[in-house]
């Protein structure tokens, strides 16, 4: 059987990982930046080629300064990327178990002082470096058990086994590596250790698939409810556009986009009920609810809010919020007339935050939004309201009234 040559190996490990960390957007389909977890797991990866490339570098170089410089330095870079990885964890699952947050630095700052403090012993270095990470690894591996949050199993499991074989399989080789005479040269590995560095990259590529997989799982529980729609509108009722309104939350805060919260009530509803009967004010309700999700686009949010009331969340300013409710307004008044027979209209109170902040919440918008549809509907049946919000630390105020429509 051939040598292996590792650090061609190296090498290619690393500009894999370095393709994998910049496709990582696209294999999420996002067209929005990502999220925080997502940016974390792309640090890890981008971190891991990094220290396969300084691994790659020492092995080129024969002074004894650069090579100790470059695999201290890809020693820092490989732990560097286990912790990006455990904030990446802490975000899609929660809050971890705290000891192994805290297992898990005092094991990496140990690897990394052993990798320094051994410096002049190959083997006693690589044997301290091997153990070292494997026990780092099981440590941070531990936290994708007991999540705190509804997350798919399979990625945890496949995240969990792949990386218990990994972390093994380096304790074991650290161990063999105390009486290993090849390190001294580090070039090729004799037979006997074959098997286990081939499997290394089979357990390796696994884990890097169940962190896509985690990455793939976040972007869709984002962009999926967790409650039943109403059964009259087909609308989703207001507890389950919570998981949407955040991340339409992240993605105005990342790209600077406008963010407005619409609340939006029928007019003299009970009227309709009275005059004209149930039945044909339940098919008013079903009639606003298309005209509503007619004019929504993929990333926006329509619910029904409660009773006779409606919730829209745009990613919209001033002007095309007005001009979003001049539509639906026409679109509720012709269909009524035509479909139904009778007059239907509604007041609306709409919450604008031209741009957005770390502390928004989408409570305060939703408040906010209540607060101007009440007044929308003390000042005349039919009227819009706009309240603009701006961070506190701008002008020390919470929010503005701008004048209503």
């Amino acid at each position: 059987m051939h040598d292996v040559d590792q650090f061609s190996m190296a090498l290619m490990v690393a500009v894999n990982l370095m393709t994998i960390a910049f496709a990582l957007p696209w294999f999420m389909g996002q067209s929005q930046k990502m999220s925080r977890p997502a940016l974390n797991a792309q640090q890890f990866l981008l971190l891991q080629g990094l220290s396969w490339l300084l691994i790659f570098g020492a092995g080129q170089v024969d002074t004894f300064g650069w090579n100790a410089l470059l695999s201290t330095s890809a020693t820092a870079a490989s732990l560097g990327a286990l912790w990006q990885l455990h904030k990446a964890l802490k975000g899609w699952l929660g809050q971890r178990c705290k000891a192994l947050t805290m297992a898990l630095p005092v094991l990496c700052m140990l690897t990394l002082a052993g990798v320094m403090a051994l410096i002049q012993s190959k083997p006693y270095q690589v044997a301290w470096f091997d153990i070292g990470y494997g026990l780092s690894l099981i440590a941070l591996i531990s936290m994708a058990l007991y999540p705190r949050t509804k997350v798919a199993r399979a990625w945890r499991y496949l995240f969990f086994g792949a990386g218990l074989c990994i972390a093994l399989n380096l304790i074991a080789r650290g161990y063999s590596a105390l009486h290993a005479s090849w390190l001294h040269s580090f070039a090729t590995e004799p037979s006997t250790h074959i098997t286990l560095y081939w499997l290394m990259p089979v357990f390796s590529g696994l884990c890097f698939v169940s962190i896509l997989m985690a990455c793939r799982d976040e972007e869709l529980r984002l962009q999926q409810t967790d409650a039943p729609e109403d059964p009259l509108t087909g609308l989703p009722l207001r507890q389950a556009i919570k998981g949407q309104a955040r991340f339409m939350l992240h993605r105005s805060l990342r790209e600077n986009l406008p963010l407005a919260v619409i609340l939006i009530d029928m007019d003299h509803f009970s009227r309709v009920n009275k005059r004209h009967g149930y039945q044909t004010g339940d098919e008013a309700l079903q009639l606003m609810s298309r005209a509503l999700k007619k004019q929504m686009r993929g990333d926006e949010v329509v619910a029904r809010w409660q009773g006779e009331s409606f919730c829209l969340m745009v990613h919209a300013d001033l002007i095309g919020a007005r001009a979003l409710l001049t539509r639906i307004k026409s679109a509720i008044q012709m269909g009524a007339q035509y479909e139904l027979q009778v007059d239907l209209d509604f007041s609306a109170g709409c919450a604008l935050a031209p741009s957005a902040w770390s502390g928004l919440k989408l409570d305060e918008l939703t408040k906010q939004a209540d607060i101007a549809l009440q007044q929308a509907k003390k000042m005349g049946r039919g009227r819009t309201e706009f309240i603009t919000l701006t961070p506190p630390s701008q002008d020390g105020a919470d929010s503005t009234l701008s004048s209503g429509a």
